[in-house]
């Protein structure tokens, strides 16, 4: 997670996805899902052999912000599309890892990956999978850098650097254009550093866990690693978390924790923090989760009009909250061909929304990484 949602360089915009070639997009056909140049709309699409009975809209009626909805003060959105929210799969990328659970976006177009295992042996003609630093190139990802080290959670500073969760309680850095692990001023003994988020003021917001009392804490920390406040350690106000597992936060100040359980219960729940004590808790839609597929979300990103995104692994789908974590709509991942998300981060191209999303390997092949053009969030 980053200070603030990284603006992609020029080279980063989507291209026209009939021809592409030209990055000014202008429509969307609802029907085939594709983003058009004004060129291909005239052209190329009407050779469809439907083409006659699909909805075209303009790309200026869906980059606008989604409408208040009316009952978005509710657990239950009026409509699974009640918010006008949307993804379309812009790329697909293979990557060499067992699973993509770490994913942070650079200050500089290039991304952060990792399965977050240390690994015995040496990696003679391959790369580290523990943690790579990579560039999309077109379909491709080229390994900048990789890092042979245990990883629970990273987070991008605003002068581009990298902090990592990993198994010492002092969070690590590695310093923008160098391969160097550093330690760090963000300290939180005797706590099992799990997740890191950097907000818009500078706070580094850490998520622990101390396995000898078996109680989790989140933390908030200044730039010189002062301890600011303390979620969860005398548990008087209520507040207690099992693994702090991901975290972001709002522009209103309200910090968004998945609270993971593992073992025989599958089950997690999303904590919103206010400034003392809990605002609300999110633990799924009845329409999305059953006994069969329980809420179990994995990772968790706030999108540019301050609402929450939240990836529930186990039913595939995209939990859309408002800054209070209440429901607005959802979006079935399923039906875009991804399942099982395991990570998810955002970033803009210009007027673009870009949605990137991990997954774990299949039986056939690695971890794949998707970045998606989401609108209307």
């Amino acid at each position: 997670m980053a200070l603030s949602k990284p603006q992609l360089g020029i080279q980063s915009p989507i291209q026209c996805q009939l021809c592409e070639r030209d990055p000014k997009i202008s429509w969307k056909c609802l029907e085939c899902d594709l983003l058009m140049c004004s060129v291909c709309k005239n052209n190329i699409h009407p050779k469809i052999k439907t083409a006659g009975k699909h909805k075209i809209i303009s790309i200026k009626d869906i980059l606008s912000p989604a409408s208040p909805n009316k009952d978005a003060g509710s657990t239950s959105p009026s409509s699974k599309d009640s918010a006008n929210v949307d993804v379309t799969v812009v790329e697909e990328y293979q990557t060499q890892l067992d699973g993509v659970v770490q994913l942070a976006i650079s200050l500089d177009d290039s991304l952060w990956i990792g399965e977050g295992f240390h690994k015995k042996g040496m990696r003679l003609f391959s790369s580290h999978t523990g943690l790579q630093k990579v560039k999309c190139e077109r379909n491709k990802l080229k390994v900048i850098s990789s890092f042979n080290i245990e990883v629970f959670g990273i987070a991008i500073t605003p002068g581009n650097d990298l902090l990592v969760a990993s198994d010492e309680p002092i969070l690590k850095q590695i310093k923008s254009g160098t391969n160097k692990v550093v330690e760090t001023v963000y300290n939180v003994d005797p706590y099992q550093p799990w997740s890191i988020y950097v907000t818009s003021k500078n706070k580094v917001i850490v998520g622990g866990k101390n396995y000898a009392e078996d109680k989790g804490i989140v933390i908030v920390m200044d730039q010189d690693g002062n301890h600011e406040k303390m979620y969860g350690e005398d548990q008087t106000k209520g507040i207690s978390f099992a693994i702090p597992w991901k975290i972001t936060a709002t522009n209103n100040d309200h910090i968004f924790v998945i609270d993971m359980t593992f073992g025989d219960n599958r089950k997690g729940k999303v904590v919103v923090l206010g400034q003392e004590d809990i605002i609300n808790t999110y633990s799924g839609h009845s329409v999305i989760n059953t006994e069969d597929i329980p809420f179990k979300p994995y990772d968790v990103t706030t999108t540019p009009t301050d609402n929450v995104i939240v990836a529930d692994m186990l039913s595939s789908t995209l939990h859309i909250l408002n800054s209070s974590g209440q429901l607005i709509t959802y979006i079935s991942l399923e039906d875009k061909g991804i399942t099982v998300p395991v990570s998810i981060e955002l970033a803009m191209a210009g007027h673009f929304c870009m949605l990137y999303i991990g997954t774990p390997e299949d039986d056939h092949n690695h971890a794949k990484l998707y970045k998606l053009n989401m609108i209307g969030c």
